[in-house]
């Protein structure tokens, strides 16, 4: 059922809470070089106001599911006017605001910390699920890279991220790789299928200098059929499981 965990996947659900943008950091202590299995603290923002924030312990070259609990209703909650994102962090101690990739010197300078804003609701639409895929070089991590695809649906569904968020803004230039969404109306019914999903996996060599290959398992893999299915097993899954919690009553 699509409320539990991929298989292979390890799923992680933690509810969003309140962080000042004044306040942006991801400080859980310096960052040692990583070796297979070492556990590695990452942040997950989203560009409301105030900016929301959770955290997260996943572990290097495990496949990991983050569910960002609630963030459907902020995507189709009352001010849903402007664009929603997100953006990664692993610890560090400078400021974590998204990094802006349409800027080498930016990420050059803060690409081994912060991801890209990725996008996860616009206009009509709502993301379900979005890839991110970590890149280590001899344990350090190097960059953090969204891989993603609109093999799984019709263009119209498309969603396209700004390469950078100017005091939560889009920015003029956009990635030409898109994101899959849904309907509001759609996740009005099934807000809890809505929430986004974070998949993560791994990729290049940890601190002995093993080669990282779970990336090689990333959604964005799959086919176009196959990625439609996932979508529809998704909406299936919580409108059953809706459907139930309903009866009961």
């Amino acid at each position: 059922m699509a409320s539990q965990a991929m298989i292979g996947w390890r799923r992680l659900v933690f509810l969003l809470g309140p962080c000042q943008a004044a306040m942006l950091n991801c400080d859980a202590g310096e960052l040692a070089p990583l070796a297979v299995g070492d556990p590695v603290f990452v942040c997950v923002f989203m560009s409301t106001q105030p900016v929301k924030k959770m955290v997260f312990q996943i572990k290097v070259e495990e496949s990991a599911e983050l569910v960002l609990k609630g963030s459907a209703l902020l995507a189709i909650g009352p001010n849903d006017s402007q664009p929603l994102y997100t953006w990664v962090s692993r610890s560090h101690a400078g400021p974590s605001h998204p990094l802006d990739c349409s800027n080498s010197t930016e990420m050059d300078a803060r690409g081994s910390y912060l991801s890209c804003p990725q996008i996860c609701a616009r206009s009509a639409m709502v993301a379900q699920l979005t890839n991110l895929v970590v890149n280590l070089r001899d344990g350090e991590v190097s960059s953090f890279a969204w891989d993603n695809t609109c093999s799984g649906c019709a263009p119209s569904k498309c969603m396209q991220s700004s390469q950078s968020l100017e005091n939560f803004t889009e920015g003029s230039e956009f990635f030409q790789q898109g994101t899959c969404g849904v309907g509001r109306d759609v996740c009005v019914g099934t807000p809890a299928a809505c929430d986004l999903r974070v998949f993560v996996t791994w990729a290049g060599t940890d601190k002995r200098g093993r080669n990282l290959i779970s990336a090689g398992s990333r959604l964005s893999k799959l086919t176009g059929p196959t990625m439609a299915s996932l979508y529809e097993t998704l909406m299936d899954g919580y409108s059953l499981a809706s459907q139930a919690v309903s009866g009961a009553r």
